[in-house]
């Protein structure tokens, strides 16, 4: 008797475990596996900012200092989770420019707010009382997902107000960890995002862009055409603006850590013109904003850093120990039923 129940508990012990192994596998690891609720990170950038229109001097109508050019830019991308409540997330996204001498870039620090899926990282509605959270957003807003796949993602443009694709591109070996690698890019486009069309004018007279047409590193066939058609244009003279972009990701897929980013951007000045005109109805004239920047090392390796621990983290609870667990479960289980039977054969023996 004493050995059928040794070998009931065995049995028992060993289902236990089987059953502990799946429930971390496929219920404990997947509810971990979500965007953290204690996200407080610094990334930092550094670059050229090619060119900028000068909202200090613009503001002063000082037009021979218009423009800031080809200045070294460092940005710092600050990102914190505010709120949580169950799958969704309130995250906070400070972004600071400074120049060469370490003071702050006028014009260029922001503060965005997203409301997230924790698993998906794409744009919710807004679940909170933050009125800084723009409910227009969707797809991919503030990174790529814990569990990245090898396929294309669509992700939020502020400047475009619109979704962008962006691609996967392969499996690359980048900094020395294994990524895959995502482009997204847009040919000019509508400048939409409000905020960002504060920094510039609506419009100027026609004298100031007379004067402000030299700075635009315009070469001398668009000068002669600018000069032409000048005359037939309103005073003053309405712009509107546009945007074009390239940017490269290298991601961890496990974790979804960004290991490595790049990017191009610029906002271009255009003129509207009437299509009796010109046909197509608008010019571009020059870039009022181009910057050039890349992942520093230090982020670089402090990313690839987070993307080791959480490897760790998601290996330990969504294999080694569950598939532990299952193992040694299945092999008491297996020797609980062995016992069992045994000691069955040994009393109809008797």
């Amino acid at each position: 008797m004493k050995g059928k129940i040794g070998g009931l508990v065995v049995l028992l012990l060993g289902l236990l475990l089987v059953a502990g192994g799946l429930v971390l596998k496929f219920a404990v690891l997947p509810a971990l596996a979500v965007w953290p609720d204690d996200v407080d990170s610094t990334r930092t950038y550094e670059g050229t900012l090619v060119t900028m229109l000068n909202p200090e001097a613009l503001a002063a109508g000082d037009l021979a200092n218009l423009f800031l050019a080809d200045v070294p830019v460092t940005v710092d991308r600050h990102v914190t989770t505010l709120e949580v409540d169950g799958n969704k997330a309130l995250v906070e996204e400070q972004v600071q420019a400074k120049g060469p001498d370490g003071q702050p870039i006028p014009g260029l620090d922001a503060t965005y707010w997203y409301t997230i899926d924790r698993k998906t990282t794409e744009a919710i509605p807004n679940f909170t009382d933050n009125p800084g959270v723009d409910d227009n957003r969707q797809g991919l807003v503030i990174g790529f997902p814990i569990g990245t796949e090898k396929r294309d993602y669509e992700g939020w443009s502020d400047d475009l107000q619109r979704l962008q694709t962006t691609e996967f591109v392969g499996v690359e070996e980048h900094e020395g960890i294994s990524t895959y690698h995502f482009t997204s890019e847009s040919a000019p486009a509508p400048l939409l995002d409000p905020v960002l069309l504060e920094m510039f004018p609506k419009s100027m007279p026609k004298f100031a862009v007379q004067a402000l047409a030299p700075q635009l590193g315009l070469s001398p066939e668009l000068m002669a055409q600018f000069a032409q058609l000048l005359p037939l244009l309103p005073d003053p003279i309405p712009f509107t603006y546009l945007y074009e972009y390239a940017t490269e990701y290298w991601v961890e897929p496990t974790t979804g850590m960004l290991i490595d980013y790049t990017k191009d951007e610029s906002r271009i000045l255009a003129i509207q013109v009437d299509p009796s005109i010109v046909s197509i109805g608008m010019v571009p004239v020059g870039s009022v904003f181009h910057l050039i920047y890349e992942q520093s090392d230090q982020s670089i390796a402090d990313a690839k850093k987070d993307a080791e621990d959480g490897k760790g983290t998601i290996s330990l609870f969504g294999t080694i120990i569950p598939f532990a667990a299952i193992g040694v479960g299945a092999l008491l289980a297996l020797g609980g039923a062995y016992l069992m039977a045994r000691k069955r054969e040994e009393e109809a023996a008797l």
